[in-house]
């Protein structure tokens, strides 16, 4: 007997998000033993906050126990840091989750996304679950940054939502702040801008937007941020959204119960304390880049300017045997075909040892004609 597909019909030709590969995976699969070095995901190779790990470690005693549904003090601590009321926190498990949920609370069929093309991919994938019409707008400068001109061309007046990263994943490129208030003259009121920042802490601010004047000028802005990166918290998912009230609260009328867990609210607001850990990430990664960066001059890549923890490697080729080669050797890279970037792959400075390692190989593998057929 046949059944009838219950699947939403968005949902019949959809493709989920594919995460990066897990170390244990890349071992299973091509029989490895020694060290693996992950520079797939954009992790913090200085592990975790050691701040977040104590009280991490003495939540678990209580995690028999339900975490506070509301996030009281978890968001109560993030409205005082951003100089706002609590009403407009919304306690997250990872930046992603605002996203998720901007979908399922706010689109219907019918309304319309503007974004970049080039960018997040969960941008893409959020309207294209609830049905929605996606615009995404042609990068500049090369094909690797934001054209906001062009997504304020692209508004009209059934645009709902507006996704910005910025940096941006997988190129790394940022536009302004002169650029974000540019486009925040432009659009409608009633249209919602989600500004995501999910690499602070890993750039100088000065020329930056600041999303945060916008909304207190009463603008639906939401501010997505997450403890995945500088604060080394990714394993938890442990992140939040600061916009206006009325946007929060639809976020909360759809999210999961008790979605941000007892130990992942513990380490998140010890994290927010440890300007030590979050300083010293940056250093490193600072280092690592720029190291990176001269082990691959001379060589025939194109590679924007970065201001996260990642680079993009673009050979103009495709890269997908240069992917599966690196991982034979014990080396995770992302390869960014699903991103509109055949020819690349995204690569996050890990230990010194394991950017050596990347370095050599990957130059090894630039010489074999065989592998560009």
């Amino acid at each position: 007997m046949a059944f009838k597909s219950l699947l939403r019909e968005p949902l019949k030709t959809f493709k989920p998000y594919v995460a990066g590969k897990p170390i244990e995976e890349v071992r299973r699969e091509h029989g490895l033993t020694g060290r693996i070095a992950k520079l797939a995901s954009n992790e913090n190779p200085l592990g975790v906050s050691p701040l977040a790990r104590e009280a991490m470690h003495r939540a678990v005693d209580q995690v028999g126990l339900y975490a506070d549904d509301h996030a009281y003090y978890y968001r109560r601590k993030i409205a005082q840091r951003h100089g706002m009321d609590i009403e407009n926190v919304f306690a997250a498990a990872g930046s992603v989750e605002i996203l998720e949920l901007a979908g399922i609370a706010f689109l219907n069929e019918g309304d319309e996304v503007v974004t970049s093309a080039g960018t997040f991919a969960i941008y893409y994938l959020v309207p294209r679950k609830a049905g929605a019409t996606l615009h995404m707008v042609p990068m500049i400068d090369g094909g690797y940054r934001y054209d906001i001109d062009g997504i304020i061309r692209a508004v009209n007046d059934k645009t709902k939502i507006i996704f910005l990263a910025n940096p941006t994943n997988p190129t790394g490129t940022w536009f302004t702040g002169a650029e974000f208030d540019r486009l925040m003259a432009a659009v409608p009121e009633d249209v919602l801008v989600v500004y995501d920042a999910a690499y602070t802490g890993f750039y100088d601010e000065q020329d930056m937007p600041d999303p945060l004047r916008h909304l207190r000028e009463g603008r639906r802005v939401m501010l997505s941020r997450t403890f995945s990166k500088a604060q080394g918290l990714a394993g938890i998912r442990a992140g939040y959204g600061v916009g206006p009230a009325d946007i929060v609260a639809g976020l909360m009328s759809c999210r999961f119960p008790f979605n941000i867990n007892l130990v992942a609210q513990e380490g998140a607001m010890a994290a927010m304390d440890d300007d030590d850990f979050v300083r010293r990430s940056r250093e490193h990664n600072d280092r690592e880049l720029a190291f990176l960066l001269a082990g691959l001059a001379g060589l025939p890549v194109t590679i924007p300017p970065s201001r996260t923890n990642f680079i993009l490697i673009d050979t103009k080729k495709d890269a997908t045997w240069l992917f599966t080669e690196l991982q034979k050797t014990g080396i995770i890279v992302r390869p960014m075909g699903g991103n509109g970037f055949p020819g690349a792959i995204r690569v996050s400075p890990g230990l010194r040892e394991d950017n050596e390692r990347f370095l050599a190989e990957f130059r090894r593998l630039m010489e074999l004609d065989a592998g560009w057929r």
